[in-house]
Parts: structure tokens; sequence; C-alpha cells
């Protein structure tokens, strides 16, 4: 421990001769750090990180594969794997779209994604007020209803604690309020809020990405 303690005051003295030398050297030695901590910050983010869902290892996304690439499906497929499905507890689907918003003043566009009935439920995703989508609320007629994101509700209603039977209208027609999601991952997405993604016939949409639940 002596010998410890003299080479540390050794360095000191060796430091303070030369002031600029060492200016420069822990000036590398913090950008070397920093460069090194932000590089590993966003490797880890982007690879290493396991998805921000109750149990991510039961999860996984179901494509079609068209001249060798990955790609959404087609409503009809997406309704004959889940119909036909035996390996996954549920599978369910989503699509971006936008909507005009109007609560007051001059509409805007803002982004929103159509979900499967059950999907928040189904990845774990919790709420801070009402509930996920009926099943009976993913057929066309009855998917004038919307689950807002935290972040949303605080920002455009006010963290309205009233909002759930409330409606609001969106692109000239009015869908009724059902749920607002806990704070946490779904506000860090683009989509502002969710509505049912209509199953049927005659409704003709892409699907982008599936997520299913398997059995551990």
């Amino acid at each position: 421990m002596p010998n410890f303690w003299r080479y540390v005051r050794f360095g000191f003295r060796l430091l303070t001769k030369d002031p600029g030398f060492t200016a420069v050297a822990l000036l590398a030695l913090t950008l070397g750090i920093g460069a090194n901590t932000a590089i590993f910050s966003v490797i880890y983010a982007a690879l290493l990180a396991p998805m921000p869902y109750p149990n991510p290892n039961q999860l996984v996304m179901v494509w079609s594969h068209v001249n060798g690439r990955n790609n959404g499906v087609s409503a009809g497929d997406f309704l004959d794997w889940k119909q036909q499905n035996t390996v996954f507890q549920d599978i369910v689907a989503w699509n971006g779209t936008d909507f005009s918003l109007s609560t007051s003043g001059t509409p805007e566009l803002v982004q929103a994604r159509v979900i499967s009935p059950g999907s928040e439920t189904m990845v774990g995703v919790t709420f801070s007020l009402g509930r996920d989508f009926l099943p009976e609320e993913g057929q066309l007629g009855k998917d004038h209803v919307v689950i807002l994101t935290n972040q949303f509700w605080k920002e455009r209603f006010a963290s309205d604690p009233q909002i759930i039977g409330k409606p609001i209208r969106m692109s000239g027609q009015f869908y009724t309020v059902v749920g607002v999601l806990a704070p946490g991952q779904p506000d860090r997405l683009d989509p502002s809020f969710l509505c049912p993604l209509p199953s049927g016939p005659t409704k003709s949409i892409t699907i982008s990405i599936g997520f299913s639940s398997w059995h551990a």
C-alpha cells in the first residue's frame, strides 16, 4: 500500500510538470470514453436489449416471403393464417395510417395505428384508463373506437380523467375513447392513438407486420 500511494504522488507530479499535455490527454480520454459509451448505448438499444414487453421470448414476427424478401400480407392471407393457426396462442396484425383530428380549431393530420383487437393485451401493454378493443370492435361498422397513448392524452386532452366514453372527431367521423395506455414504450412510437383493424371480405388493406405469441 505505501508503494501504491508513492506511485500516485509521483504520477501527479509528472502531470503537473506539463499542464498542456495533461489537458490534451484528459480531453482525449474523456472523448474516448464518451464515444464508446454512446456507441454501446446505440448497439444495446438496437441489437441487444430485449423487446420492452413482458415475456419477450414468447413473441415472434410473422412475415410473408416474396421474391426472397420479407413482405407484408394481405388481409385475406392474415385471416387464413389466423383461422388455420395451430402453433401460436394468437396472431394479430397492424398497419399505419393517418387521421384528420379535430379537437379544437383547425384539423390536423395525426399518425395512428390500426391494430387487431386484443393486440395490446397480448403483448402485455397495460392501461392507465379503460380497456383494450373487444373482438366485436374489429368488425366493420363497430370499429369507431379509439385508444390513446398516454403522452397524447396528456398533451391534447389535458389528462382528462373522464375521457373514457367521450367522442372525438377524426376524419369527419366520431370515435369513442375506450382506453388510455399506461406511460412507457408506446409513447416512444410515432402513432398517437390506436384504432381497431377491421377484418372482413369487403375490407381490402395491407397488413405490415404480425405479432404472434407462441406456447413456451
